[in-house]
Protein backbone atom coordinates (compact mmCIF):
# COMPACT_ATOMS: atom_id res chain seq x y z
CA UNK A 1 0.00 0.00 0.00
CA UNK A 2 1.25 3.18 -0.75
CA UNK A 3 1.43 6.59 1.04
CA UNK A 4 -1.67 8.08 0.16
CA UNK A 5 -3.62 4.91 0.70
CA UNK A 6 -3.74 3.49 -2.66
CA UNK A 7 -2.93 -0.49 -3.08
CA UNK A 8 -0.46 -0.90 -5.91
CA UNK A 9 -1.82 -4.11 -8.23
CA UNK A 10 1.23 -5.65 -9.59
CA UNK A 11 1.17 -5.21 -13.84
CA UNK A 12 1.21 -8.28 -16.11
CA UNK A 13 1.79 -8.57 -20.23
CA UNK A 14 2.48 -5.67 -21.73
CA UNK A 15 1.81 -3.03 -19.08
CA UNK A 16 4.61 -4.69 -17.60
CA UNK A 17 7.39 -4.72 -19.93
CA UNK A 18 10.13 -2.50 -19.86
CA UNK A 19 10.24 -0.27 -23.29
CA UNK A 20 14.05 -2.23 -23.83
CA UNK A 21 11.92 -5.15 -23.60
CA UNK A 22 8.94 -4.08 -25.84
CA UNK A 23 11.56 -3.30 -28.44
CA UNK A 24 13.52 -6.26 -28.79
CA UNK A 25 9.42 -7.99 -28.72
CA UNK A 26 8.42 -5.41 -31.38
CA UNK A 27 11.73 -6.61 -34.01
CA UNK A 28 11.97 -10.50 -32.70
CA UNK A 29 8.54 -11.15 -33.25
CA UNK A 30 8.01 -10.04 -36.97
CA UNK A 31 11.19 -11.49 -37.74
CA UNK A 32 10.04 -14.94 -36.38
CA UNK A 33 6.93 -14.44 -38.46
CA UNK A 34 8.56 -14.31 -41.73
CA UNK A 35 11.80 -16.23 -41.58
CA UNK A 36 10.49 -18.72 -39.03
CA UNK A 37 9.00 -20.63 -41.61
CA UNK A 38 11.76 -20.98 -44.10
CA UNK A 39 14.01 -21.42 -41.45
CA UNK A 40 12.39 -24.48 -40.18
CA UNK A 41 11.57 -25.78 -43.71
CA UNK A 42 15.47 -25.53 -44.51
CA UNK A 43 16.08 -27.64 -41.22
CA UNK A 44 13.40 -29.79 -42.13
CA UNK A 45 15.09 -30.94 -45.54
CA UNK A 46 18.24 -31.40 -44.02
CA UNK A 47 17.26 -33.92 -41.26
CA UNK A 48 15.24 -35.60 -43.88
CA UNK A 49 18.04 -35.78 -46.56
CA UNK A 50 20.00 -37.29 -43.64
CA UNK A 51 17.30 -39.73 -42.30
CA UNK A 52 16.76 -41.04 -45.99
CA UNK A 53 19.06 -41.82 -48.59
CA UNK A 54 15.90 -41.54 -50.89
CA UNK A 55 14.60 -38.26 -49.80
CA UNK A 56 16.71 -35.77 -52.36
CA UNK A 57 16.72 -38.19 -55.23
CA UNK A 58 15.02 -36.69 -58.36
CA UNK A 59 11.97 -39.27 -58.76
CA UNK A 60 11.52 -38.60 -54.65
CA UNK A 61 11.66 -34.69 -54.99
CA UNK A 62 9.20 -34.90 -58.11
CA UNK A 63 6.48 -36.89 -55.85
CA UNK A 64 6.56 -34.25 -53.84
CA UNK A 65 5.82 -31.54 -55.90
CA UNK A 66 2.93 -33.71 -56.94
CA UNK A 67 1.49 -34.34 -53.87
CA UNK A 68 1.91 -30.85 -53.21
CA UNK A 69 0.07 -29.33 -56.26
CA UNK A 70 -3.50 -30.04 -54.80
CA UNK A 71 -3.10 -29.16 -51.62
CA UNK A 72 -1.56 -25.44 -53.23
CA UNK A 73 -4.44 -25.14 -55.24
CA UNK A 74 -6.73 -25.48 -52.24
CA UNK A 75 -4.72 -23.60 -50.08
CA UNK A 76 -4.77 -20.67 -52.22
CA UNK A 77 -8.19 -20.88 -51.90
CA UNK A 78 -8.29 -21.25 -48.16
CA UNK A 79 -5.78 -18.20 -47.56
CA UNK A 80 -8.29 -15.99 -49.80
CA UNK A 81 -10.81 -16.96 -47.37
CA UNK A 82 -8.85 -16.43 -44.40
CA UNK A 83 -8.15 -13.15 -45.38
CA UNK A 84 -11.08 -11.94 -45.29
CA UNK A 85 -11.49 -12.92 -41.90
CA UNK A 86 -13.32 -16.24 -42.92
CA UNK A 87 -12.62 -20.33 -42.80
CA UNK A 88 -13.97 -22.81 -45.70
CA UNK A 89 -14.25 -26.35 -43.33
CA UNK A 90 -16.12 -27.29 -46.84
CA UNK A 91 -13.03 -27.73 -48.89
CA UNK A 92 -12.24 -31.55 -48.87
CA UNK A 93 -16.42 -31.84 -49.11
CA UNK A 94 -15.77 -29.87 -52.44
CA UNK A 95 -13.35 -31.68 -53.98
CA UNK A 96 -15.00 -34.65 -53.36
CA UNK A 97 -18.30 -33.59 -54.90
CA UNK A 98 -15.97 -32.15 -58.25
CA UNK A 99 -14.66 -35.16 -58.66
CA UNK A 100 -17.67 -37.00 -59.31
CA UNK A 101 -19.13 -34.58 -61.45
CA UNK A 102 -16.09 -33.93 -63.30
CA UNK A 103 -15.85 -37.91 -64.12
CA UNK A 104 -18.99 -38.29 -64.84
CA UNK A 105 -19.12 -35.14 -67.33
CA UNK A 106 -16.32 -36.43 -68.99
CA UNK A 107 -17.98 -39.71 -69.53
CA UNK A 108 -20.44 -38.36 -70.83
CA UNK A 109 -19.42 -34.76 -73.06
CA UNK A 110 -15.92 -35.44 -73.08
CA UNK A 111 -12.78 -34.16 -71.03
CA UNK A 112 -13.09 -29.99 -71.49
CA UNK A 113 -16.42 -29.81 -70.74
CA UNK A 114 -16.11 -32.03 -67.98
CA UNK A 115 -13.35 -29.73 -66.42
CA UNK A 116 -15.28 -27.03 -67.19
CA UNK A 117 -18.03 -28.43 -65.27
CA UNK A 118 -16.33 -29.48 -62.50
CA UNK A 119 -14.52 -25.76 -61.93
CA UNK A 120 -18.40 -24.58 -62.53
CA UNK A 121 -19.48 -26.42 -59.78
CA UNK A 122 -16.87 -25.50 -57.32
CA UNK A 123 -17.57 -21.86 -58.30
CA UNK A 124 -21.41 -22.26 -57.29
CA UNK A 125 -20.69 -23.81 -54.09
CA UNK A 126 -18.33 -20.68 -53.45
CA UNK A 127 -21.25 -18.18 -53.74
CA UNK A 128 -23.41 -20.57 -51.95
CA UNK A 129 -21.63 -20.43 -49.08
CA UNK A 130 -20.80 -16.65 -49.39
CA UNK A 131 -24.81 -16.38 -49.17
CA UNK A 132 -25.33 -18.19 -46.34
CA UNK A 133 -22.71 -16.23 -44.44
CA UNK A 134 -23.59 -12.23 -45.30
CA UNK A 135 -27.02 -12.41 -46.51
CA UNK A 136 -28.23 -15.11 -43.75
CA UNK A 137 -25.38 -14.26 -41.09
CA UNK A 138 -24.32 -17.46 -40.41
CA UNK A 139 -20.80 -17.64 -39.23
CA UNK A 140 -18.36 -19.12 -41.41
CA UNK A 141 -17.42 -21.89 -39.55
CA UNK A 142 -21.09 -23.37 -38.87
CA UNK A 143 -22.40 -22.58 -43.02
CA UNK A 144 -19.11 -24.41 -44.24
CA UNK A 145 -19.33 -27.41 -41.92
CA UNK A 146 -22.66 -27.59 -42.53
CA UNK A 147 -22.11 -27.26 -45.98
CA UNK A 148 -19.76 -29.99 -45.83
CA UNK A 149 -22.20 -32.80 -45.05
CA UNK A 150 -24.22 -31.88 -47.82
CA UNK A 151 -21.57 -31.81 -50.17
CA UNK A 152 -20.50 -35.27 -48.80
CA UNK A 153 -23.81 -36.80 -48.89
CA UNK A 154 -24.55 -35.50 -52.72
CA UNK A 155 -21.37 -37.00 -53.96
CA UNK A 156 -21.64 -40.16 -52.79
CA UNK A 157 -25.81 -39.39 -54.04
CA UNK A 158 -24.32 -39.31 -57.39
CA UNK A 159 -21.91 -41.88 -57.52
CA UNK A 160 -23.64 -44.79 -55.64
CA UNK A 161 -20.98 -44.79 -52.49
CA UNK A 162 -18.63 -45.98 -55.54
CA UNK A 163 -15.93 -44.86 -57.66
CA UNK A 164 -16.69 -43.24 -60.68
CA UNK A 165 -14.22 -44.79 -63.82
CA UNK A 166 -13.90 -45.08 -67.18
CA UNK A 167 -12.22 -42.20 -67.65
CA UNK A 168 -10.27 -41.35 -70.84
CA UNK A 169 -6.39 -41.76 -70.96
CA UNK A 170 -6.04 -38.36 -71.97
CA UNK A 171 -7.24 -36.98 -68.90
CA UNK A 172 -5.67 -39.41 -66.42
CA UNK A 173 -2.66 -38.78 -68.27
CA UNK A 174 -2.49 -35.35 -67.35
CA UNK A 175 -1.60 -36.32 -63.73
CA UNK A 176 1.90 -37.46 -64.93
CA UNK A 177 2.73 -35.82 -68.11
CA UNK A 178 5.39 -32.87 -68.24
CA UNK A 179 6.30 -29.83 -69.86
CA UNK A 180 10.66 -29.63 -69.77
CA UNK A 181 10.80 -31.91 -66.93
CA UNK A 182 7.70 -30.10 -64.68
CA UNK A 183 4.74 -32.40 -63.95
CA UNK A 184 1.62 -30.59 -65.73
CA UNK A 185 -0.24 -30.68 -61.96
CA UNK A 186 2.30 -28.97 -60.60
CA UNK A 187 2.61 -26.25 -63.37
CA UNK A 188 -1.20 -26.01 -62.95
CA UNK A 189 -0.83 -25.16 -59.15
CA UNK A 190 2.27 -22.66 -59.53
CA UNK A 191 -0.43 -20.51 -62.15
CA UNK A 192 -2.98 -20.79 -59.26
CA UNK A 193 -0.73 -18.81 -57.00
CA UNK A 194 0.78 -16.60 -59.33
CA UNK A 195 -2.44 -15.58 -60.61
CA UNK A 196 -4.02 -15.07 -56.89
CA UNK A 197 -0.67 -13.03 -56.51
CA UNK A 198 -1.32 -11.17 -58.94
CA UNK A 199 -4.67 -10.29 -58.18
CA UNK A 200 -4.45 -9.59 -54.57
CA UNK A 201 -1.22 -7.43 -55.29
CA UNK A 202 -2.74 -5.28 -57.96
CA UNK A 203 -6.31 -5.70 -58.81
CA UNK A 204 -8.91 -3.65 -56.62
CA UNK A 205 -11.31 -6.28 -55.35
CA UNK A 206 -8.10 -7.98 -54.26
CA UNK A 207 -6.86 -5.05 -52.06
CA UNK A 208 -11.16 -4.70 -50.46
CA UNK A 209 -10.19 -8.17 -49.45
CA UNK A 210 -7.63 -7.51 -46.81
CA UNK A 211 -9.53 -4.40 -46.35
CA UNK A 212 -12.63 -6.21 -45.16
CA UNK A 213 -10.55 -8.60 -43.32
CA UNK A 214 -8.12 -6.28 -41.44
CA UNK A 215 -11.21 -4.00 -40.16
CA UNK A 216 -14.21 -5.14 -41.52
CA UNK A 217 -16.42 -2.03 -39.74
CA UNK A 218 -14.03 0.65 -41.55
CA UNK A 219 -14.36 -1.42 -44.67
CA UNK A 220 -18.08 -0.77 -44.22
CA UNK A 221 -17.69 2.93 -43.41
CA UNK A 222 -15.15 3.55 -46.32
CA UNK A 223 -18.63 2.53 -48.55
CA UNK A 224 -17.19 -1.17 -49.71
CA UNK A 225 -19.73 -3.72 -50.85
CA UNK A 226 -18.77 -6.21 -48.56
CA UNK A 227 -20.99 -8.65 -49.03
CA UNK A 228 -19.77 -8.82 -52.44
CA UNK A 229 -16.07 -9.21 -51.68
CA UNK A 230 -17.19 -12.00 -49.29
CA UNK A 231 -19.15 -13.45 -51.74
CA UNK A 232 -16.23 -13.26 -54.71
CA UNK A 233 -13.59 -14.83 -51.98
CA UNK A 234 -15.68 -18.13 -51.41
CA UNK A 235 -16.15 -18.44 -55.28
CA UNK A 236 -12.71 -18.11 -55.44
CA UNK A 237 -12.17 -20.57 -52.51
CA UNK A 238 -14.22 -23.07 -54.02
CA UNK A 239 -12.45 -22.48 -57.51
CA UNK A 240 -9.51 -23.17 -56.59
CA UNK A 241 -10.67 -26.31 -54.65
CA UNK A 242 -12.30 -27.32 -57.54
CA UNK A 243 -8.56 -26.97 -59.45
CA UNK A 244 -7.27 -29.59 -56.65
CA UNK A 245 -9.97 -32.15 -57.47
CA UNK A 246 -9.34 -32.27 -61.19
CA UNK A 247 -5.69 -33.11 -60.57
CA UNK A 248 -6.37 -35.56 -57.55
CA UNK A 249 -8.77 -36.66 -60.19
CA UNK A 250 -6.81 -37.07 -63.21
CA UNK A 251 -4.01 -38.75 -60.29
CA UNK A 252 -6.49 -41.47 -59.14
CA UNK A 253 -7.47 -42.00 -62.77
CA UNK A 254 -11.64 -41.89 -61.21
CA UNK A 255 -14.20 -39.58 -59.95
CA UNK A 256 -13.76 -40.29 -55.69
CA UNK A 257 -16.35 -39.67 -52.94
CA UNK A 258 -14.28 -39.99 -50.68
CA UNK A 259 -11.53 -37.73 -51.74
CA UNK A 260 -9.89 -34.77 -50.30
CA UNK A 261 -10.91 -35.77 -46.44
CA UNK A 262 -7.84 -34.44 -44.94
CA UNK A 263 -7.63 -30.85 -47.38
CA UNK A 264 -9.64 -29.15 -44.52
CA UNK A 265 -6.98 -29.91 -42.03
CA UNK A 266 -3.57 -29.54 -44.50
CA UNK A 267 -5.33 -26.33 -46.06
CA UNK A 268 -5.54 -24.29 -42.79
CA UNK A 269 -2.47 -25.84 -41.56
CA UNK A 270 -0.11 -24.62 -45.04
CA UNK A 271 -2.01 -21.99 -44.63
CA UNK A 272 -1.42 -20.51 -40.71
CA UNK A 273 1.88 -21.70 -40.65
CA UNK A 274 2.89 -19.58 -43.79
CA UNK A 275 2.04 -16.76 -41.27
CA UNK A 276 -0.99 -15.88 -43.21
CA UNK A 277 -3.46 -14.42 -40.09
CA UNK A 278 -6.56 -15.91 -38.79
CA UNK A 279 -7.90 -12.77 -37.89
CA UNK A 280 -8.05 -12.17 -41.66
CA UNK A 281 -6.43 -8.93 -43.56
CA UNK A 282 -2.86 -10.19 -43.28
CA UNK A 283 -0.87 -13.02 -45.73
CA UNK A 284 0.71 -13.30 -48.99
CA UNK A 285 0.92 -15.85 -51.60
CA UNK A 286 4.00 -16.42 -50.93
CA UNK A 287 4.38 -17.28 -47.23
CA UNK A 288 0.68 -19.55 -48.15
CA UNK A 289 3.31 -21.46 -51.03
CA UNK A 290 5.99 -21.96 -48.27
CA UNK A 291 3.37 -23.40 -45.82
CA UNK A 292 2.26 -25.90 -48.34
CA UNK A 293 5.95 -26.57 -49.20
CA UNK A 294 6.80 -27.38 -45.56
CA UNK A 295 3.53 -29.64 -45.21
CA UNK A 296 4.19 -31.55 -48.34
CA UNK A 297 7.79 -32.24 -47.33
CA UNK A 298 6.55 -33.40 -43.72
CA UNK A 299 4.39 -35.23 -45.19
CA UNK A 300 6.81 -37.33 -47.76
CA UNK A 301 9.78 -37.35 -44.84
CA UNK A 302 7.25 -39.36 -42.71
CA UNK A 303 5.97 -41.64 -45.23
CA UNK A 304 9.96 -42.38 -46.26
CA UNK A 305 10.46 -42.87 -42.82
CA UNK A 306 7.39 -45.34 -42.20
CA UNK A 307 5.72 -43.14 -39.78
CA UNK A 308 1.82 -44.35 -40.35
CA UNK A 309 -0.42 -41.99 -41.33
CA UNK A 310 -2.18 -41.81 -37.92
CA UNK A 311 0.61 -40.38 -36.40
CA UNK A 312 0.96 -38.19 -39.39
CA UNK A 313 -2.27 -36.33 -38.60
CA UNK A 314 -1.05 -36.02 -35.01
CA UNK A 315 2.32 -34.19 -36.18
CA UNK A 316 0.26 -32.16 -38.79
CA UNK A 317 -2.55 -31.07 -35.93
CA UNK A 318 0.21 -30.45 -33.80
CA UNK A 319 2.28 -28.13 -35.75
CA UNK A 320 -1.05 -26.15 -36.44
CA UNK A 321 -1.41 -26.13 -32.60
CA UNK A 322 1.97 -23.98 -32.49
CA UNK A 323 1.32 -21.75 -35.30
CA UNK A 324 -2.19 -20.94 -33.88
CA UNK A 325 -0.71 -20.23 -31.01
CA UNK A 326 2.09 -18.32 -32.41
CA UNK A 327 -0.67 -16.34 -34.66
CA UNK A 328 -3.01 -15.15 -31.32
CA UNK A 329 0.39 -14.11 -29.60
CA UNK A 330 1.71 -12.42 -32.00
CA UNK A 331 -1.59 -10.55 -32.92
CA UNK A 332 -1.81 -9.47 -29.37
CA UNK A 333 1.40 -8.00 -28.75
CA UNK A 334 1.53 -5.98 -32.41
Amino acid sequence: MSAEGRIDMPQSGAAAQTPQERTLSGRLLPWLQSAGLPIALVALVLFFSIKSDLFLTAQNLRNVGLQAAALAAVSCGQMIVILTSGLDLSVGATVALVSVITALAINHFGVAAGILCGIATGVAIGVINGILITWFRVFPFIATLAMMSVLSGLALSLSGGTPVTGLPPEFTLLAYSRIGGVPIPLIVSVTVLVLAFLFLRYLRLGRYMYAVGGNRLAAILSGLNVSAVIITAYAMCSACAAVGAIILSARVGSGQPSLGGSLPLESVAAVVLGGVSLFGGRGSVFQVAVGVAFVSILSNGLNLLNVSSYTQMMVVGATLIVAVTFDQRFVARV
